[in-house]
């Protein structure tokens, strides 16, 4: 039984990655592709 089919197991949404992975706020996506699309989805950067 591979990682894809344990219950719990989660993967970014953009790029299907299992490393990094930003789950709070239900974003569900990695580090690279958060980083990435950021402004798309109005988060911004607080000095």
């Amino acid at each position: 039984m591979g990682h894809q089919q344990l219950q719990g197991s989660h993967s970014c949404h953009v790029c299907s990655n299992r490393h990094g992975l930003i789950q709070k706020y239900g974003l569900n996506t990695c580090c690279q592709c958060f980083c990435q699309y950021a402004k798309d989805i109005s988060f911004i950067k607080l000095d």
